[in-house]
């Protein structure tokens, strides 16, 4: 049994730390609001904390999962931060969608102060993590992710190590870039095909049937014909991850038209109100 910490319990983060409960390990949360902390502690057997430092005291694994750069570093390396509450030889597991920068800054941060730094962000949704199948892309020392791979594992249906800690951040950027175009590409035919003198279903049902059409993509379809936009992906952090990925780019000296028009296109979503919408809604600004 290990003791881990949970920073964040958003629709991720909590299945994960549920799933560390689940497998018997000493679990510790903390969330920015108290709501999500109560909700999970009514069902788990988890132990709640009231700031991301008291959290991490004692901890062998401290796993954030946050919305951005700017959340990662407070709960690091803010007041309140785990990162100086940590025990030499912790192992800090950043799984949280940033850039590559801030990776490298956090993972800098922590060799500082002895702790052991990988980064885990993680291809998947709701129903994986539920399911503790995700996607863990690694990035980091080989031996540090050995050593946390028992607890990966647990919420882990592959865990690939790409590289060095700001390799994997970048991977995940691509991958959420290139579903989020396809995404809004469909969208798009979409909403001209419902204007023709198709059936939008049968348009839908047959684009499905193509090999064209990937399995993420089907459900996307799917979600679309049943106009069922509950957030598994929102589109403010679809956003997120565009810019995200174009300033990364940018900083390689890499072109990525492509990225920048299927951001515009999410921001536009995401400031006409359909922020909290699935990346699935998307296809709202489209369809009558």
């Amino acid at each position: 049994m290990s003791r881990i910490t949970v920073l964040g319990l958003g629709a991720m983060g909590s299945r994960m730390a549920a799933n560390y409960s689940n497998a018997g390990h000493d679990v510790t949360v903390w969330n920015r609001t108290a709501a999500s902390v109560d909700a999970l502690a009514d069902a788990r057997a988890v132990t709640s904390a009231p700031s991301p430092s008291q959290a991490a005291v004692g901890a062998d694994v401290v796993v954030s999962m946050v919305s951005d750069d700017d959340a990662a570093v407070a709960v690091w390396l803010g007041d309140d931060g785990a990162l100086a509450a940590m025990r030499h030889d912790a192992i800090a597991v950043e799984s949280s969608t940033l850039t590559p920068a801030t990776v490298r800054r956090l993972a800098a941060a922590a060799l500082a102060r002895g702790v052991r730094f990988v980064e885990a962000p993680v291809v998947g949704s709701r129903p994986q993590a539920d399911a503790g199948s995700l996607g863990y892309l690694l990035g980091g020392d080989q031996d540090t992710i050995d050593a946390v791979m028992p607890v990966i594992e647990i919420n882990a249906g592959s865990a690939i190590r790409v590289g060095e800690c700001g390799d994997a951040a970048i991977m995940k950027l691509a991958v959420n870039g290139l579903f989020a175009a396809q995404v809004a590409a469909y969208a798009e035919v979409v909403g001209v095909l419902e204007r023709s003198s198709l059936d939008v279903d049968a348009v839908i049902a047959t684009l499905s049937s193509l090999p064209i059409t990937s399995p993420g993509l089907q459900r996307i379809l799917r979600l679309i014909a049943e106009r069922e936009f509950d957030p598994n992906f929102p589109i403010r952090l679809v956003a997120k991850d565009l810019g995200y990925l174009v300033d990364a780019s940018g900083d390689l000296g890499a072109a990525v038209p492509m990225v920048e028009a299927a951001r515009a296109a999410f921001e536009r979503a995401r400031d006409d109100d359909l922020g909290d919408l699935d990346i699935a809604g998307i296809a709202s600004s489209y369809l009558g």
